[in-house]
């Protein structure tokens, strides 16, 4: 399974991946994330074994793919089944030196395509820490509108506690723009 863009291929993460991933993934400077960054190279080594095992599953409810430009790998992406499968949430993280050149926006529309056509899904969030403009300003890119500007979340990592938007768009919202 490949999603390929204008300039990315997004495809399953897999085995062999872990440097790459780690390279982004255990970046310090990622704060406003509830699991990253990873500390140690253990944690991606078992974060790209569990998520490489989900794309072997019968019925997945995450899927992670790395996003790829060029044939190098700058960011992650996924599209997770909520509990009772009604709707899906998505997400993204690039390395910093392929930041504020559009490739998130490219990948996250891809994932809204993957999850309306290839999983059927009807409801589509994404949600991010209310001070992250940049992933803020991707779900607005990408057609998405805010449904809660006065959510919170609280990191399990630091147990810092900060503001969270929600954004959702529904499958008929993206068929209308791709008309």
């Amino acid at each position: 399974m490949e999603l390929k863009t204008e300039r990315l291929t997004l495809r399953p993460v897999q085995m062999g991946d872990e440097e790459a991933i780690h390279e982004y993934a255990g970046d310090s400077e990622i704060t406003m994330m509830f699991w990253l960054p990873n500390e140690t190279f253990e944690e991606t080594k078992n974060f790209v074994k569990k998520a490489s095992e989900e794309w072997k599953s019968e019925n997945p409810k995450n899927y992670e793919f790395v996003i790829v430009h060029e044939g190098v790998i700058i960011g992650g992406c996924g599209i997770e089944y909520n509990d009772d499968r009604t709707h899906c949430i998505l997400g993204w993280v690039l390395n910093k030196k392929y930041r504020r050149q559009g490739f998130a926006s490219e990948a996250a529309s891809a994932l809204l395509d993957f999850g309306f056509s290839n999983l059927g899904i009807e409801k589509i969030y994404a949600q991010c820490d209310s001070n992250n403009a940049a992933s803020f300003g991707v779900m607005k890119k990408i057609g998405m509108k805010c449904v809660n500007d006065k959510g919170t979340r609280t990191y399990p990592r630091t147990g810092k506690t900060s503001g969270e938007f929600t954004c959702c768009m529904l499958k008929s919202e993206w068929e209308d723009l791709r008309k």
